[in-house]
């Protein structure tokens, strides 16, 4: 029965692709990129992540991130700030699917660390901290670019209040990409909010920079931290081989870290 429910996923998500006036040539190369980012006020460190993997894996591992909840949560939105005891057990197994699960081997996690304290929006963002937000995500949407040379791409940011048009960053991006000479043609078809609570995958990435937040902010050492969040950072950060967060990981592998330079 999972076999046949995954390939009839996969098959109703092909065919909802080409609809969209994409040819199977084109779908092949066809890659989402889902962003998330922590918070932007109560910390020193904001920290951006993606998941970027092929369109056609998606069906798949929205099934398999279904599936990894049962039977402690059902239903709702799978948060870090959620993170408790009652719910650590489905938050952990949701988590492991991104390192274990097949239909995410191709799946990586790109992350970008900012410190707040010395980002100047007024000198060089117009004094707009959106300009300045999506900077950061120009930053990370174009590495993922550059990783995948053959790609196409639908960037999926979580939809959040602002004055910024999604269709002007995508357009920045492919303007972008051809002043550094990429080749190809639009490689950023499509730029759009989506709903974190019906977005299984931005809320795997909720989790996984969740981890790296935490740990970069230095919560393990407040007196009061939780220590389910603490467990579970630990074991995400473990699982991703990282050692130092102060430190940069490599430019490419299956969870990599940047911490950005301000100029």
């Amino acid at each position: 029965m999972t076999l046949l429910r995954h390939a009839f996923l996969c098959q109703h998500h092909m065919m909802l692709r080409l609809n969209e006036g994409h040819d199977a040539s084109q779908l092949d190369a066809l890659w989402d990129i889902y962003v998330d980012e922590s918070s932007q006020t109560k910390n020193r460190y904001l920290v951006l992540g993606s998941i970027p993997l092929p369109a056609a894996s998606v069906a798949a591992a929205n099934f398999c991130l279904q599936d990894a909840r049962l039977p402690e949560l059902p239903f709702g939105e799978l948060k870090w700030g959620k993170v408790s005891r009652a719910k650590y057990s489905a938050y952990r197994r949701y988590a492991d699917q991104f390192f274990d699960d097949e239909s995410l081997s191709q799946a990586k996690f790109h992350s970008l660390v900012v410190d707040t304290s010395q980002l100047d929006h007024k000198r060089f963002n117009d004094g707009s901290r959106e300009i300045g937000f999506n900077k950061e995500l120009y930053n990370l949407a174009t590495k993922c670019a550059r990783l995948q040379r053959t790609g196409y791409f639908h960037l999926y940011p979580d939809y959040r209040d602002t004055n910024q048009r999604p269709e002007d960053l995508r357009n920045i991006l492919n303007y972008g990409r051809h002043k550094k000479g990429d080749g190809r043609s639009w490689p950023f078809r499509r730029c759009q909010f989506r709903d974190s609570a019906k977005t299984p995958l931005l809320q795997l990435v909720d989790l996984l920079l969740g981890a790296l937040a935490y740990g970069v902010n230095r919560h393990f050492d407040h007196e009061n931290a939780s220590s389910h969040k603490r467990d579970l950072a630990r074991h995400i950060l473990r699982r991703a081989g990282i050692k130092g967060l102060q430190r940069d990981t490599a430019v490419d592998g299956k969870y990599t870290v940047r911490h950005r330079q301000l100029r």
